[in-house]
């Protein structure tokens, strides 16, 4: 499920890694959606084309990443990382539960 009014709060204008605001900038999930990354503050940055690029090529770590939204947060980039690895652990838990119980599926 997506939470658009969270998505577009965090579509600031401006890049929070580079800061560039002349080009359109996007919400990334540092911890994809496929692996159970969801839409909260800690897991969400606002990043320009080459910067959204650089970090879906693994030239940007999320532990950078979530050093930045924990200075927007007001927490430490730890705690960040933290919040968003515990949310998508429970996101995995309450998809695989689901598929538990799923005639002819082995968890």
């Amino acid at each position: 499920m997506t939470d658009k009014a969270l998505l577009k709060a965090l579509r600031i204008g401006y890049c929070e890694l580079c800061g560039r605001a002349d080009m359109e900038c996007g919400v990334h999930h540092i911890i994809t959606k496929a692996s159970g990354g969801g839409d909260a503050r800690c897991n969400l940055i606002c990043l320009c084309v080459g910067c959204h690029t650089a970090a879906h090529a693994g030239n940007i770590t999320k532990e950078q990443l979530w050093a930045i939204v924990a200075a927007r947060e007001g927490m430490t980039a730890e705690q960040v990382g933290q919040e968003a690895r515990r949310l998508a652990r429970e996101a995995h838990g309450a998809f695989f539960g689901i598929l538990d119980g799923a005639e002819g599926v082995e968890a």
